[in-house]
């Protein structure tokens, strides 16, 4: 019998990427997502090209308290043992945030920090506490450099970040496992053009998909506690905890770029 992993943004870049890597290590997977049609089509990519792994999917909207009880009671109602449960869902909107509406400040907050937390609470009052299972939370390079044009995106990873931290030490007496993964950035439909531009400016690589979901398997491998993508994203996020004021005056430097971009995407 297999063991189940369940992706919550599984109709993402990343996400997609990372049920397709865990199907290939071997796991049955549980697809979750809110389009309804690509979880379709995405399921039936996966039974077709794995066919020794089972997959289930679920149409759930993370943020709303029913769907979230609902989608729990309905994986721990497969038979096969829960292992591995990924947070992968998010939305991010790149602008000023004097210029931002109030909504979309709330809303990153609400998908990538309040919902996620909240699904974790319901999945760890549902499961038996002596049984091995690990909760990844994929926050952002963002989660550790606060960065200008994504604050709301990054008050939401840090915050995202945090939490795994604080319930990874709540949870040390028990054979649960918080953790999480901070990919750097990566080509999927969540950046808008002009962020794409801003980073071709920047000389920012972005990762495809596929390379981050590999090395979200090394990580799935490792012991690390938390898990970063790429260099030098990897050092500055290191240096920006022991030197913030380094990392704040070589960022400074890119602040001209990133106002011109956020300016055309506000305007």
């Amino acid at each position: 019998m297999n063991s189940l992993a369940v992706i919550t943004g599984a109709t993402g870049g990343i996400g997609g990427a990372i049920a397709e890597a865990l199907c290939a290590q071997g796991y049955s997977v549980c697809l979750v997502g809110r389009d309804q049609q690509k979880l379709t089509s995405m399921h039936t990519e996966l039974a077709s090209c794995h066919a020794g792994a089972s997959v289930y999917s679920f149409n759930c909207d993370i943020t709303e308290s029913l769907q979230r009880e609902s989608l729990v009671q309905s994986v721990m109602a497969i038979k096969e043992p829960l292992a591995l449960w990924v947070n992968t869902a998010g939305i991010n909107q790149f602008g000023l945030f004097e210029g931002q509406d109030e909504q979309v400040i709330m809303d990153q907050l609400a998908v990538n920090a309040t919902a996620p937390m909240l699904l974790t609470k319901t999945v760890i009052c549902a499961v038996d506490k002596a049984k091995p299972l690990q909760i990844i939370n994929v926050g952002s390079t963002f989660g550790t450099i606060g960065y200008a044009g994504f604050v709301a995106y990054s008050a939401s990873k840090f915050a995202l970040r945090g939490f795994s931290e604080a319930l990874g030490r709540e949870l040390s007496d028990t054979a649960i496992q918080i953790r999480y993964f901070a990919p750097r950035a990566t080509k999927t439909a969540i950046n808008a053009p002009n962020v794409v531009a801003m980073n071709q400016a920047l000389k920012v690589v972005m990762d495809e998909p596929p390379i981050v979901a590999q090395a979200f398997i090394r990580f799935l491998q490792s012991r690390a506690a938390i898990g970063y993508v790429g260099f030098p994203e990897t050092f500055f996020a290191r240096l920006n905890s022991l030197l913030p004021s380094v990392v704040s005056k070589a960022l400074k430097k890119q602040l001209l770029t990133i106002k011109a971009y956020a300016v055309q995407h506000q305007d």
